[in-house]
């Protein structure tokens, strides 16, 4: 468990990282390390493999734009959100066909205004550690959370009001969840239990992209504050803020486990300043 002697160095900024022919919107990154797939707001996802960059498949996902996506933890399947479509399509990785559509519902309004509110819109997913819950943010500030195995929509979280950009299972604990929104803050939701069980602040502007450590003991988030943060998850609080960059940071990433040589401490941040910076934590 982190404590306060935690501490975070700068390894390194690479920059300058030109984006400016590359309108991708997100990347992710496939378990094996082989693969990955790339998007951008105009509904095409591009798998290719890594060390030749040549493509693999092409895959369209109309009729929206896609805004964030994730393979599973076991590589079978890639996890589109769909933007405005208030879906999320997942995709076989063994033929890259379309295998399910899953519709991510409103939640039953609170009073008589919400049921003109304008329909859902879905930006961020995650998987759980063992692949059977897929939890999807929305423009709202709401989370849904499905049983991707029946294909069946659970229950809602609730708890933000702003856009939820990012979002992280626990590694170690199935039911932990842990979102980034634009209203500043970090939640703890028992995903299961359908309870809001924590909450972090400290940022001063949106939290755009958040990530576990591998042993869960902390996360790190990326903020238009232009700030990295480092928290503890059992001290629910803020131990370190790193000021590298210059703009908002869309962000962040532990190394995963394992492998050899490479220090396990290691954290990564990305920004609109056009930098990548490295960080060791111990």
């Amino acid at each position: 468990m982190f404590t306060s002697d935690v501490f975070v160095s700068t390894v390194c900024a690479l920059e300058p990282l030109d984006l400016s022919t590359r309108p991708y919107d997100c990347v992710a990154a496939h378990p094996a390390g082989a693969l990955a797939a790339s998007a951008s707001l105009d509904s095409f996802i591009r798998v290719f493999d890594v060390e030749s960059n040549s493509t693999i498949a092409t895959l369209e996902a109309p009729p929206s734009e896609v805004w964030n996506m994730q393979f599973d933890p076991k590589g079978t399947l890639l996890a589109v959100a769909g933007g405005g479509s208030a879906s999320v399509k997942l995709w076989d990785t063994s033929s890259w066909q379309l295998v399910s559509t899953l519709a991510v519902p409103r939640p039953e309004p609170t009073k008589p205004s919400d049921r003109s509110a304008s329909g859902k819109f879905v930006l961020s997913v995650a998987w759980s550690p063992d692949g059977k819950r897929l939890a999807c943010g929305s423009m709202d500030g709401t989370i849904a959370v499905f049983d991707v195995p029946r294909s069946k929509f659970l229950h809602h979280l609730e708890g933000h009001y702003m856009p939820v950009r990012s979002m992280v299972y626990s590694p170690v604990d199935p039911r932990i969840l842990f979102t980034a929104c634009d209203d500043t803050h970090v939640h703890l939701y028992d995903a299961e239990g359908k309870s809001l069980v924590g909450a972090m602040s400290g940022h001063v502007s949106w939290v755009l992209s958040i990530d576990a450590s591998p042993d869960g003991a902390a996360v790190a988030t990326g903020s238009s504050d232009r700030t990295v943060r480092l928290w503890d998850v059992g001290m629910r609080a803020s131990m370190q803020t790193m000021t590298n960059h210059t703009d908002q940071v869309w962000g962040v990433a532990f190394r995963p486990p394992g492998g050899t040589g490479i220090r396990a401490g290691r954290l990564a941040s990305v920004s609109d300043d056009k930098s990548i910076s490295l960080y060791d934590y111990s």
